[in-house]
């Protein structure tokens, strides 16, 4: 049940993303929320370059939890960068923030999501042993989300995790079923594609801001995983 409503919710957030919705979900992220820790970056162009910097996405954590999420009401409000944004919170803790492409009406297609993350918080208890209970595989997902687009070592994620280097690989790979440095490369690709599907920065910044200080290694890695290179996945996302 909590892996296919988990699923569920994964499905919905993509299908508003194309409808033109901006989805983040901001809340502590405890292991059964672990699935969704993907999604606590907003994916509006403007917010996916503000948060490629470590300082400049603190500053945002730090607006929302203290200027946006002021009391248990669903609230308009521009952040800091100028987006236009609105606060739909939940009842155990965190929000969902949504922005548009346009003046698009949110309500009635955000309800339900957030009717979905209630329902999973009341699943929890009742399907406990679905869920990872390793705190170190918890402790470096949430390290590598916030850190990824910089030059991370899996010693500094092991540092983080207050673990050795081959009890996270093993522990890591054994819980996600898939290696740091493959999970890290994932991410960064993702990140990619979100920040190609724009014209206001050049591959190789992009590169960059994703944690990539070669190009060539960057186009190298992105085909790997896209089949194409940065170049061509743009001119293709683009024409669409």
């Amino acid at each position: 049940m909590l892996t296919t409503l988990i699923s569920d919710i994964k499905n919905y957030i993509e299908y508003l993303k194309a409808q033109g919705y901006y989805v983040s979900i901001h809340t502590s992220f405890t292991e059964y929320m672990l699935p969704l820790l993907e999604y606590n970056a907003h994916k509006n162009p403007i917010c996916l370059e503000e948060k490629s910097d470590s300082n400049r996405w603190e500053k945002c954590i730090k607006y929302h939890n203290k200027e946006i999420v002021s009391n248990n009401r669903c609230e308009v409000c521009t952040c800091h960068v100028n987006v236009v944004e609105k606060i739909f919170p939940l009842s155990f803790g965190g929000s969902v923030c949504v922005s548009s492409k346009s003046d698009l009406p949110i309500d009635a297609l955000i309800v339900p999501l957030c009717e979905m993350l209630e329902y999973l918080n009341t699943l929890v208890a009742k399907d406990d042993e679905e869920v990872t209970t390793n705190e170190i595989v918890n402790r470096a997902q949430k390290f590598i989300q916030r850190n990824f687009y910089e030059q991370i070592t899996v010693l500094e994620i092991a540092s983080a995790c207050a673990c050795s280097v081959s009890s996270l690989c093993h522990l890591f790979k054994k819980h996600k079923g898939e290696s740091v440095g493959k999970y890290i490369d994932r991410l960064r690709i993702n990140h990619a594609k979100d920040l190609l599907a724009s014209r206001n920065l050049s591959i190789t910044a992009i590169a960059q801001k994703c944690g990539f200080s070669d190009y060539n290694y960057f186009s190298l890695r992105f085909k790997k995983y896209t089949g194409t290179t940065p170049s061509g996945y743009r001119k293709s996302i683009l024409s669409i």
